[in-house]
């Protein structure tokens, strides 16, 4: 039996990347999925292969930042798998530039789908959750921790979310809802792929990348589901407003570089 057996749980942004490792994850640990993800054929995607594995899923358009969208994103959840257990908020997006050329258009939409749509997905479950206790499991970065040069919406909207985090683990404690965040370092999905072939030196920034790391490696999709499915089962029952840095240890040779 699964880790989550018989839990429902909505994975936002898993058409690719870390959301859909975390869903794959969720499925094969027994939960029933909701795939909730702007691109419908990614999304789409995500649903094939976990339905393809023997799990249990289901696919809606969202936009996170929309709250029209989120609401119908839960009344399915609800109507298709009849309860919600778990919810995991990752959709998001990175937007950079120097902050005297950063547009204030630009600026909110970073902070609107990445700390807006966490409140939103988050206030939109709680009814759910707080029916029978459950567990919400934000993933911030770890740009929530330190700064980098021209990220200052991107930092701005993860260290949100671990704030964010904290607030909604006092307030729902009562109603045996946990409520935690995962802080990644550099992970490989597509996105970053995409990111690496825009580099000048690419083969540089590979490098430098993986040295960023002590383990010497980026991590993958599946070590934060790793995470997420500690945080969302009942192992971590007593476990709530607290941040999980999973970074091969980038946050220790920050400090090293700068002190050692």
């Amino acid at each position: 039996m699964g880790t989550l057996e018989q839990q429902v749980v909505i994975v936002t942004g898993a058409g690719s990347g870390i959301g859909r490792g975390i869903a794959r994850m969720a499925a094969r640990e027994g939960a029933s999925v909701m795939i909730a993800e702007l691109n419908s054929e990614s999304a789409a995607g995500t649903d094939d292969e976990l339905r393809a594995a023997g799990g249990k899923s289901a696919f809606i358009e969202t936009d996170v930042a929309d709250e029209a969208s989120v609401e119908a994103m839960v009344k399915k959840t609800i109507e298709t798998f009849g309860r919600v257990d778990a919810l995991v908020n990752n959709a998001g997006i990175d937007l950079e530039g120097e902050t005297t050329a950063f547009s204030t258009q630009t600026w909110r939409r970073v902070i609107d789908v990445n700390l807006g749509g966490a409140f939103l997905c988050s206030r939109s479950c709680l009814p759910a959750l707080r029916k029978q206790g459950g567990a919400i499991v934000n993933i911030a970065s770890v740009h929530a921790m330190y700064g980098f040069a021209g990220a200052a919406a991107y930092d701005s909207s993860k260290g949100g979310i671990v704030a964010l985090t904290r607030s909604l683990a006092v307030e729902n404690g009562p109603h045996q809802v946990r409520v935690n965040a995962i802080c990644p370092g550099y992970i490989d999905t597509p996105l970053w792929e995409t990111f690496l072939a825009e580099e000048e030196d690419p083969e540089k920034t590979d490098r430098l990348t993986r040295e960023s790391h002590p383990l010497r490696r980026r991590g993958t999709p599946q070590d934060v589901a790793n995470a997420a499915r500690f945080l969302i089962s009942d192992e971590a029952s007593w476990i709530t407003g607290t941040t999980l840095v999973v970074d091969g240890g980038m946050g220790s040779q920050f400090f090293e570089q700068a002190f050692g």
